[in-house]
This record gives structure tokens, C-alpha cells and sequence, in this order.
């Protein structure tokens, strides 16, 4: 698989796209929410070359501390806590099976951003830790074509932070991608050949 990733990345780009994805992510037992966008090349229809940006949001809590209210009730000093994380990341996604309408692939990616616990109560925001985040991730998507120039996808995988380990764990991701750059071909080429026909 290596070598052909290798030999796909010697030949020219092929198409540009854009993709929108959402991700189920499990950070220290709570249930995340994160967006992101990818935007980059398909070289030999086969291995994407992506950048993308991901980030959280503060969608779930859990208690921190709760000194005096009785379980599982709160009160006025029951403080809470946020997860949350946003990050660059660089990846490759090798499509070890291409057809007409389905592909099967294997993403992988590392990044760099950052992790964040946020502490609140119910009245009152308290303060917000920062730790660096090296986000390595893995994992394995199926595609599925819709029109020639939209597809639907979701997949599963893992994150491995390789600074705050505390940010590692499994996904679950959705999303769509955008054939933007075959969109622009073929909308170049239709606008070409309404000026022959105007000639």
C-alpha cells in the first residue's frame, strides 16, 4: 500500500475537492461534538492529499466538584467542567476500493492545536486550562456517490494525541465532499461552449 501511495504522489494532481465533516468523539467518557472542513487533491483516483481544520463544541459537561448539594442534585456551588478541542491537521486517505458508486478507504493524519477544560458553575464562569494537543489519527471510511459531483460518507476511527493524552480516544465521522474542482471543469467547459454556439 505504502509503495502505491508513494507512486500516486509522483503523478500529477487530479481533482480538487472540498468536504464538510462531523465526528462523534468520546474525550474522558463524554460524548463530543466536532465539525471540520478538508480541502485538497486526489492523485491517481486513489490517495487524497487533504488539509483541515476540526474544532469541538461546548455541547456536553460533567460535574467537577459538588461540595454541597446532595447526589445527583446541584446547586448554586456545584462547579462544572467543558471538554473541548480544535486543531490543524495534514492527512492521507488511500482508497483501496474505487468503483462507479463506492469507496472504501483508509485515512490517517497527524495535527497540532489545542485542548481545553472549561470550569463554570450554574451562575458564573471560572477559568479555562489550555494544553497542547499532537492529534495522530486512524481510522477507516466508506463513500458513497450521490451525483457526480457530491458524495456521502461516514467512518470510524481513533485519536492518539501525542502530547495530553487525556484528549486521546475513539470517533465516529459523517460528512460530504464536494467535486469542486471537476464542478469548475465542467462549468468552464458548458460556458465555452455557449460562446461557440453564440460565434
Amino acid at each position: 500500500m505504502f509503495d502505491t501511495i508513494r507512486y500516486d504522489l509522483k503523478q500529477k494532481p487530479g481533482a480538487f475537492f472540498l468536504s464538510l465533516d462531523g465526528k462523534q468523539s468520546v474525550i474522558r467518557d463524554l460524548n463530543l461534538k466536532m465539525f471540520g472542513l478538508q480541502a485538497g487533491y486526489l492523485y491517481n483516483k486513489r490517495t487524497n492529499i487533504y488539509l483541515g481544520y476540526y474544532s469541538t463544541l461546548d455541547n456536553a459537561n460533567r460535574i467537577y466538584e459538588n461540595p454541597t448539594a446532595l447526589s445527583p442534585g446541584t446547586d448554586s456551588n456545584t462547579i462544572f467542567t467543558v471538554y473541548g478541542l480544535a486543531y490543524f491537521n495534514l492527512g492521507c486517505e488511500y482508497y483501496f476500493y474505487n468503483s462507479h458508486k463506492w469507496r472504501l478507504s483508509f485515512p490517517a493524519g497527524i495535527g497540532i492545536g489545542v485542548g481545553w477544560d472549561k470550569l463554570f458553575t450554574n451562575t458564573k464562569f471560572l477559568e479555562q486550562k489550555n494544553s497542547t494537543v499532537i492529534p495522530l489519527e486512524i481510522g477507516f471510511n466508506a463513500s458513497y456517490k450521490l451525483k457526480w459531483w457530491l458524495w456521502l460518507g461516514a467512518g470510524i476511527g481513533t485519536r492518539l494525541s501525542l502530547a495530553s493524552g487525556q484528549y486521546n480516544g475513539p470517533f465516529f465521522t459523517y460528512g460530504i465532499q464536494w467535486k469542486t474542482g471537476e464542478i469548475y471543469r465542467r462549468t468552464k467547459k458548458w460556458v465555452k461552449s455557449l460562446r461557440h454556439r453564440d460565434e
